[in-house]
């Protein structure tokens, strides 16, 4: 893989990658700035928000190029760090290495920090962006964040609330998981990198088995949180009542790694206190509908995103 790959066709300037102690870890970050000149050519000075962007499992920045591009031609900024036990936060033998408490310690320390700047710069709204197992993690933290209350508004892509059938492990391995969490934490396993079911795109197929960061290697308490956390926004309707953030989850129709009808039922059943949810499913997409997949897809999804964006940026 080349290191151009995932910098094709970016049209705004990538920033410099900075790095942060935090806990023990060394995290990665990248902060996107809004570009001065808007997705349609003329100047625009004016910066409408900021987006902090929680990838998926095994997932690291460079994913996520192509979208926070995007998002500063429409001027919004965008934040995003590789997550303990991931990208180059945690490489090597450090891969895998998190759990439950660590990746909410992580999170509220990185929106603290970007709420501090957003309060210094007219207090800009933040909003939560997580793909896939950081849908699952954004959702979570809109029912019992420690800053949900600050969080403008929370946008998924397929998020893992519940793996697909053609996804879920062997019942045996679902039963034994609470086990090998207890006895086994740091333990890891290669859990298969199903390229066919993250995108449509031939080239990004390609270009993922060709990315050494992108082996799906995780440990089995990391695994064993990532699908509880996902079970617990359907099974505890009490906890779900804390969501009082505006939401947005989009899902692929054809998504074979998370299951849409797990997005429908959290919408439906979980949230029927919420006014203000929205739930989009798009016909024949896959999984990463804002980082992999086709640009057809991508467009349609990114389209939907600004806008609500927008709608919510709009101070009343």
């Amino acid at each position: 893989m080349t290191s151009l790959a995932y910098e094709k066709n970016i049209k705004t300037e990538i920033p410099a990658v900075q790095k942060e102690k935090f806990n023990g870890a060394d995290f990665t970050y990248l902060k996107w700035p809004a570009s001065s000149t808007n997705a349609n050519g003329s100047d625009d000075t004016t910066t409408k928000c900021r987006v902090i962007i929680v990838h998926g499992f095994c997932e690291y920045y460079k994913l996520y190029y192509k979208l926070m591009d995007r998002l500063a031609q429409n001027g919004v900024e965008s934040f995003i760090f590789d997550q303990r036990g991931a990208g180059e936060t945690s490489p090597g033998k450090e891969k895998g290495n998190t759990d439950e408490t660590r990746t909410f310690q992580d999170l509220d320390h990185f929106i603290e920090k970007n709420l501090k700047e957003c309060e210094a710069l007219g207090n800009r709204k933040l909003f939560l962006f997580g793909h896939s197992m950081g849908g699952g993690i954004v959702l979570n933290y809109g029912c019992s964040g420690k800053y949900r209350s600050k969080i403008a508004g929370i946008m998924t892509t397929g998020p893992l609330i519940e793996l697909h059938p053609k996804s879920n492990p062997m019942y045996i391995v679902r039963k034994l998981s609470p086990v090998l969490a207890a006895v086994l934490p740091n333990f890891k396993i290669d859990t298969g990198l199903n390229v066919e079911g993250i995108t449509g795109s031939k080239e990004n197929q390609e270009l993922l088995k060709k990315d050494p960061y992108l082996k799906l290697v995780g440990s089995f308490r990391q695994i064993y949180d990532m699908l509880e956390r996902g079970k617990r926004l359907l099974s505890d309707p009490v906890r779900a009542e804390g969501f009082r953030t505006p939401v947005l989850i989009m899902h692929g129709e054809q998504d074979t790694i998370n299951d849409p009808k797990a997005s429908e039922k959290f919408i439906r059943d979980r949230l029927p206190h919420l006014q203000d949810k929205t739930l989009k499913i798009y016909q024949d997409a896959r999984h990463s509908l804002l980082s992999l997949e086709r640009d057809e897809y991508f467009d349609q999804a990114f389209g939907d995103m600004i806008q609500w964006i927008d709608v919510h940026t709009i101070t009343e």
